[in-house]
């Protein structure tokens, strides 16, 4: 039986991830164990690691690595503890596989920890492109070339791995797991969402949620003021989530703090992954620029304005529609969403890049065949020369 271990630092990393975990759990050849870091771990973004206990996965060990702080050099000291605590953790689990999730720190942490411990890396969601947010970039690519087993989630980011120098074998297109659960069915209904975050449903619903781009953290603040005062022109009910732990999320929330939202305004440090699905399923438009309005919302026909560099570059339905970081544009952009038929009818007939369904079992499929080739693994070679 081979051991998994999977790292996890965010929620929505985790939510990406859990179709597998549970695939990993099921099946009697493999073993799951779960080491849970970064957010996870932070009152400030919710202690989300509580949300993976709640879905009944028993989370092994937790490491710290998060420093307070809303620079470029807190991100770079958390990097280095992070992958201290998870060495010492590693060492005493004992995994055949690290399996990590796109472009994170923590990932990025795990990854170079396993490697020189000699431990087989595998990554899902290698390959993909974000030339908005040059840091998220060069951690995705720098796994690729750390990890032994590749599962991109399209032809295209595939290809982009091959070209990286990596060997074919090693690579199996799963698809994104995070549409395994939509796909299903698995996530809150309607009427629970609209009971419980109290939605009226004739009136509308926007979905807010955006992160810093790392490569203007200073910017940050003011990014989100304007996006605030975009949205705050429109008679609709409004869910805003807190954005991620990168610099310049601190100043993003301390925005959100301040101000003083009407009642139909609700802002939320997380939400559990199953309330996440299901406001997307009965929301407007999502605004903002998380990578969820670039992999999920076209699987459930969500209409999206994405602001900002940071997804710039990345795969991704028609629909999903690119504004600057100005509230004038962002504002054309919503109501185009909203009031434009055409673009409800593309949501509508439009196929999501990322959906292949079935990513678990791919990858559940994958990491049992190798079992017993750690040696080979291990050895990588360019697939080029000069």
């Amino acid at each position: 039986m081979q051991n998994i271990t999977v790292l996890t630092g965010t929620r929505a990393e985790y939510g990406l991830l859990k179709s597998s975990m549970e695939a990993i759990q099921a099946h009697d050849r493999l073993e799951l164990s779960i080491v849970a870091t970064g957010m996870h771990l932070s009152p400030k973004h919710g202690m989300t690691v509580e949300e993976i206990e709640k879905d009944g996965f028993g989370v092994d060990r937790k490491v710290e690595m998060q420093l307070d702080g809303d620079r470029g050099v807190t991100m770079a000291k958390s990097l280095g503890i992070g992958t201290m605590g998870i060495a010492d953790v590693f060492d005493s689990l004992d995994p055949d596989v690290v399996l990590v999730l796109g472009d994170r720190d923590e990932a990025l942490a795990g990854t170079l920890a396993a490697a020189h411990m000699n431990i087989p890396v595998a990554h899902i969601h290698g390959g993909d492109a974000m030339h908005g947010a040059v840091i998220d970039d060069s951690i995705r690519h720098a796994i690729t070339k750390f990890a032994h087993i590749h599962f991109p989630a399209s032809e295209k980011s595939a290809e982009r791995i091959r070209r990286l120098g990596e060997e074919d074998w090693r690579i199996t297109i799963a698809g994104a797991p995070g549409l395994d659960d939509i796909l299903r069915g698995k996530y809150s209904s309607s009427e629970e969402i609209r009971s419980k975050y109290d939605i009226d449903p004739s009136k509308p619903l926007m979905l807010i949620v955006q992160h810093p781009v790392t490569t203007q953290p200073k910017k940050a603040g003011e990014q989100m003021k304007t996006t605030l005062d975009a949205v705050d022109e429109f008679d609709a009910q409004k869910v805003i989530i807190y954005p991620n732990s990168d610099a310049g999320g601190d100043q993003m929330i301390e925005e959100i703090q301040r101000r003083s939202f009407d009642g139909d305004t609700q802002t939320f440090q997380s939400i559990p992954r199953a309330d996440y699905l299901g406001l997307m399923n009965i929301a407007d438009v999502l605004v903002g620029n998380s990578s969820s309005g670039i992999i999920e919302a076209p699987s459930l026909d969500l209409p999206v304005v994405d602001i900002g560099p940071r997804q710039e570059g990345r795969e991704r339905a028609e629909y999903v529609i690119s504004a600057d970081h100005s509230r004038q544009d962002i504002q054309a952009k919503i109501n185009k969403c909203i009031h434009d038929d055409t673009i409800k009818q593309t949501a509508t007939k439009e196929s999501n890049p990322y959906e292949h369904g079935g990513a678990a079992k791919r990858i559940c499929d994958r990491l049992i065949s190798i079992e017993g080739n750690k040696q080979t693994l291990l050895r990588k070679k360019l697939t080029y020369d000069i």
